[in-house]
């Protein structure tokens, strides 16, 4: 057995594992300027953000779900322009030509008005372009430049660990009429991602002690240590794991990930130390008086309740008053929880014929319904609801007495239109 007291036989986080895959908020919101970049007729997507971080896998998951469009992916080994003339006539142009730098220019612009003019996109993907010549940058910059009609022949996404190499860059392009480009900066998981992250993971390997095995302070140290870059908490708790199974063989206690040994691993990974992970496991405490109900009203319905407890401790008690009721961290929400870490509108809480409904506004951390992520969920008496680490206990009326109401009252609308009806 891998860790026999957890019976975990394997490690999840080993490079040939199958492990969930997870998009952080800065991820999702660089998929829609991606979207964007291929639906409407922008010519150049900078993405930036430190390496692991998961540009290149983003990328290659977007361009998936295109239909109708050559991509030619510019490695950093391509560095001179015959190379990426070659490349770039083979992977959007006829095919294979040898030719001089000249002739293969001509080729691929002949070739790539036509693709324009028959409806077919091209895209040139350059990945690492701090790494690539100066020349094959300007013979990239001169492509994004090409016109049909005032539409540009490609569309060019460039992939870099540089905000400054690819602000200046974009710049340029900015300086025309028609040229339109974006850049988005991915960042990597925040504390509460990363932890879904490890939880998801063990369990996907049959391991559902992860509270045991992971203590707090063990997944804070590993967001100070990663700040959240993918490929470096797979690589630090895979190190973890492992020195952890060798050195816990035949123990009598149960063994769990400490910060010790995660410093240990960290050392031979040149991970860099962030203490400011600590600052913000410590903000994910609410007190009372963050804790905001605007306008109680007079009870009309059969109400349900929220028992919100954070750091183990029961903060408020909330009575579900009205049919619909928003919680967030906006002053401006029913239920205002003043905490860095909700989202300005984070769930709906809508009365139905079937009971109480949580609806997910889109937040951007997500809905979890008993450690379950869920975008609606049918409330029953007990559910623990997670905004954070902050805890939110449901405790309301059974399905049997929403059954015995009198026929003659009126059916809600359906959830998903009265959320919409809240502006997402």
């Amino acid at each position: 057995m891998f860790i026999e007291q957890y019976r975990l036989e394997t490690n999840p986080f080993a490079a040939d594992r199958v492990r969930p895959f997870f998009s952080s908020h800065s991820g999702r919101y660089a998929a829609t300027k991606i979207t964007k970049v291929f639906s409407e007729h922008i010519q150049c997507l900078g993405l930036s953000g430190p390496a692991g971080v998961g540009k290149t896998a983003l990328i290659h998951q977007q361009l998936r779900n295109l239909r109708n469009v050559n991509v030619s992916w510019i490695k950093p080994d391509t560095d001179d322009v015959g190379l990426l003339l070659r490349k770039l006539v083979r992977d959007l142009g006829p095919g294979p030509i040898d030719a001089t730098p000249g002739e293969l220019r001509n080729i691929l612009q002949v070739f790539l008005r036509h693709q324009a003019g028959s409806g077919r996109r091209s895209q040139i993907v350059a990945d690492g372009i701090e790494r690539h010549s100066p020349e094959v940058m300007r013979e990239l910059e001169a492509l994004s430049r090409l016109r049909l009609r005032g539409r540009g022949l490609v569309q060019l996404i460039l992939l870099t660990r540089n905000d400054e190499l690819v602000e200046n860059f974009l710049a340029q392009h900015d300086s025309g009429p028609l040229a339109r480009a974006l850049h988005h900066r991915l960042s990597g998981f925040t504390l509460e991602e990363t932890r879904t992250y490890l939880r998801a993971s063990l369990h996907g390997a049959g391991c559902p002690w992860f509270e045991e095995l992971f203590p707090e302070e063990a997944i804070v140290d590993v967001q100070a240590f990663t700040q959240g870059v993918i490929r470096d908490i797979d690589a630090l708790v895979r190190g973890g794991l492992e020195l952890l199974a060798l050195r816990s063989r035949n123990a009598v206690s149960q063994p769990r990930l400490t910060p010790g040994l995660l410093r240990e691993v960290a050392l031979t990974l040149h991970l860099k130390y962030e203490p400011a992970a600590w600052k913000l496991a410590q903000e994910e405490t609410l007190s009372a008086d963050a804790v905001h109900l605007s306008d109680p009203a007079e009870l009309r319905i059969e109400a349900a309740r929220l028992l919100v407890t954070s750091g183990g401790q029961l903060v408020a008690d909330i009575s579900l008053d009205r049919p619909r009721m928003v919680l967030g961290r906006d002053t401006s929400c029913d239920i205002s929880l003043d905490s860095n870490h909700v989202s300005r509108y984070q769930n709906l809480f809508m009365e139905t014929t079937e009971g109480w409904m949580l609806i997910d506004l889109n937040s951007r951390n997500g809905c979890f319904v008993n450690g379950r992520r869920v975008s609606e969920h049918h409330l029953r008496d007990g559910d623990l609801i997670s905004v954070g680490q902050h805890q939110l206990r449901f405790t309301g009326p059974s399905a049997a007495w929403i059954g015995t109401r009198e026929e003659t009252e009126s059916v809600p609308q359906s959830a998903t239109k009265q959320a919409a009806d809240l502006g997402g």
